[in-house]
């Protein structure tokens, strides 16, 4: 449920009245949290420790909202915590906090006064668990639909009907790879932190995609990535790379976490979504693999990688490594070289001495004698574009295969 959908329960008809962070109505709520006990108008409380973004926190405390510095230094915190939305009393709205929520596109709401709090928690709470059970629901739906060995396919479009999903028309799979990144912490993430990181993700995944009618989503966070079956039938690629680079960018901005994103092909059956998800995580493992720059990695553009991905025996592709460029591996094991970094960056120089030699930083005679030594020990002709078409395809494979 985002800002804008609560304004829609009928219970809540003119009970909550927008006064600022118009831009902000799509962000989601996770929770409704009530920040008027007397601890949390203590200096020493740091409620902001309580906040685990996409609340919609409510405070009526005149204590507070009456104090402009208190306040303030309160609703800052928490904003960057990442707080969905805010709601305060009728008469209690500081011009200075309409101007801070509609810098930073906050939705803060007037209460009326008049309504029972404990009837607006109840009826949040229970939209929420609702939503939540839903949303197990389509996990469960992504999950069958994965399964396309015992998919039943009557069921699951059973389902999906009484989700509201569409599974009609073509789909492909997103894989959100993701790390998390705080300011004086190493990269790592605890199994309870990705747990909260997937969510997080997916709540930014449903918004972007809101911004579309007609486009189908269903989400599936894992251990390390979040999973998305996104209807392309009324999404054009260069939408698609909007949503997803607005995805990107608000993970970072909003929750610190770094995103890499693959993309699968489009498929037009369910029994293919497995093939689709295959292909989206086989996008971000060659874009590690082969340095590439960006967040997005469409499958289809990863040139020869793609035809790689597609050997299923991996034997058949370390005997090619072996057996084009075995003799440089071992020969920088037993004398500690440089061999292979030399070959490599020549072939991906189009075997230009001068631009490799500035490359390597290295003298031009240097590069020469080395080049030599690789001739002599595959017995190679770098005036060949076969021989040198084999030899580059072994440093991908190499690559691929995960061995430096």
């Amino acid at each position: 449920m985002n800002c804008e959908d609560m304004t829609r329960i009928p219970q809540l008809n003119n009970v909550l009245n927008l006064k600022a962070g118009a831009e902000g109505m799509k962000n989601t709520i996770r929770w409704i949290y009530f920040a008027d006990c007397l601890q949390c108008v203590k200096n020493e409380y740091h409620v902001e420790n309580y906040i685990h973004g996409g609340e919609f926190v409510v405070l009526t405390n005149p204590d507070v909202t009456e104090d402009k510095n208190k306040l303030m230094v309160l609703i800052t915190s928490m904003a960057d915590k990442g707080i969905a939305a805010l709601g305060i009393n009728e008469g209690q709205i500081l011009p200075e906090l309409i101007e801070y929520c509609d810098s930073e596109n906050l939705p803060l709401f007037e209460l009326l006064e008049k309504f029972p709090l404990v009837d607006l928690s109840q009826i949040l709470c229970k939209r929420l668990v609702l939503e939540e059970n839903n949303r197990n629901l389509e996990e469960q739906v992504f999950a069958s639909i994965l399964d396309a060995e015992h998919l039943n396919r009557d069921s699951v479009l059973e389902q999906a009907q009484f989700l509201g999903i569409d599974l009609s028309g073509s789909f492909c799979v997103i894989e959100f790879t993701f790390s998390r990144q705080r300011r004086g912490s190493k990269n790592l993430l605890f199994t309870g932190q990705a747990a909260s990181t997937g969510q997080e993700i997916r709540s930014i995944i449903n918004m972007e995609f809101s911004f579309y009618q007609g486009v189908s989503v269903l989400v599936m966070p894992q251990t390390g990535s979040v999973l998305a079956l996104v209807s392309t039938d009324r999404l054009g690629e260069e939408d698609l790379k909007t949503v997803l680079n607005n995805i990107v960018t608000n993970a970072d901005k909003k929750y610190h976490i770094n995103l890499k994103v693959g993309i699968g092909s489009s498929v037009e059956y369910l029994e293919d979504v497995k093939t689709s998800r295959r292909e989206a995580a086989e996008a971000v493992r060659v874009a590690s693999v082969s340095d590439t720059g960006g967040h997005i990695f469409f499958y289809k553009e990863q040139g020869i990688y793609t035809f790689i991905s597609k050997v299923s025996d991996g034997r058949f592709l370390d005997d090619y490594v072996v057996k084009n460029i075995g003799k440089l591996i071992d020969a920088d094991e037993i004398n500690n070289g440089s061999l292979c970094e030399t070959l490599e960056s020549f072939l991906n120089h189009n075997c230009n001495v001068k631009e490799t030699a500035q490359s390597m930083i290295i003298h031009r005679n240097t590069l020469n004698y080395r080049l030599n030594k690789i001739r002599e020990l595959l017995g190679v002709d770098f005036e060949n574009l076969d021989t040198c078409l084999e030899l580059k395809l072994a440093f991908m494979i190499r690559s691929y295969r995960g061995r430096k």
